[in-house]
């Protein structure tokens, strides 16, 4: 008798947990439509990519704004990633979990001495996020599927915010996108 009791009042403690914790509506295989099957594939890519170019950017970086748009970006992409391989395994889709090639040769950069890392990676970080941003916005606005168009949403917020954070960087640090130093 205590132990239905006691796994009743655990069933009650973890309602309000699991209303909480979203929910992706499984498709079949091969059901998605290849727009959304792209845009997650491009998504996990991007996000290798800046979460490799935001540990290795944070932990050459001098200047603390740097560091911490490293670190942000990193932390933010790394989230977007556990929730993107979380929804492609309910939506079937496989992901390559991979950088891509112009991520890896930007992060092999970023360890090199006779550049301006720091510089070099706050300029990828507007470009990357002009680009990340049209392509969540289109999912968020194109998608067919609804879960696909929520991840985006969430997502938005916190491309803007990196955008934000390496354009005032940029203004602060005097570096303009035209010529690097």
């Amino acid at each position: 008798m205590k132990l239905h009791f006691l796994a009743f009042v655990l069933a009650l403690a973890a309602l309000p947990v699991a209303a909480q914790l979203p929910k992706a509506t499984e498709v079949p295989p091969g059901a998605m439509a290849p727009s959304d099957v792209d845009f997650m594939r491009t998504a996990d890519a991007a996000n290798i990519d800046q979460i490799m170019l935001g540990r290795r950017a944070s932990s050459r970086a001098k200047i603390p704004g740097v560091q911490s748009l490293a670190d942000n970006v990193a932390t933010s992409h790394g989230k977007a990633d556990a929730a993107l391989r979380l929804l492609a395994g309910v939506k079937h889709v496989d992901l390559q979990h991979r950088p891509t090639e112009r991520g890896q040769a930007e992060a092999d950069q970023l360890v090199r001495r006779d550049v301006p890392t720091e510089r070099m990676y706050v300029e990828d970080v507007v470009r990357d996020c002009d680009d990340l941003i049209a392509l969540f916005e289109n999912a968020s606005a194109n998608s067919e599927d609804p879960d696909i168009r929520k991840f985006a949403n969430t997502m938005l917020p916190a491309l803007h915010d990196h955008q934000r954070q390496a354009t005032d960087l940029m203004a602060g640090q005097r570096w303009s996108t035209d010529q690097r130093d």
